[in-house]
């Protein structure tokens, strides 16, 4: 149990940084919005769930287990895709927010896909660059 001095401190450090807040307010904002999606999409798919299976063989309860799991599985991964993406794109949504470093990430972007561009152009054969081979 916590002594009285040491909740006094901790609400203090607590209410001293008021951009802890607003960037906290703004995670839980995109977590909102995700778990929105997720739980539209997983009602979409429950909906589907009164659908008998419509495959060529024998209509056992096999093949409408089958069915299920594949619809499953198809969940499955749109919530693993999302959350990386979700993973990987919102450190960089942070460093956006200054403008230092949202400068940097726009030039680490652009360079990345101008020499992309560049390598894939010469392995396609679609630039008109030649090496010649002088030994």
């Amino acid at each position: 149990m916590l002594q009285p001095s040491m909740k006094t401190s901790q609400k203090h450090c607590l209410n001293s940084h008021p951009q802890n807040s607003s960037s906290q307010k703004a995670s839980i904002q995109g977590f909102v919005v995700v778990g929105a999606v997720s739980v539209g999409i997983v009602w979409f798919l429950m909906a589907m769930d009164d659908q008998k299976a419509l495959a060529l063989g024998p209509e056992g309860p096999l093949m409408e287990e089958f069915w299920e799991n594949v619809r499953r599985y198809g969940l499955y991964a749109l919530t693993v895709s999302t959350g990386a993406l979700y993973t990987i794109f919102e450190p960089i949504g942070e460093l956006l927010k200054n403008p230092i470093t949202a400068v940097l990430i726009l030039l680490i972007f652009g360079g990345s896909f101008y020499v992309l561009s560049q390598v894939l152009s010469v392995m396609l054969g679609v630039s008109e660059f030649s090496y010649e081979y002088s030994y």
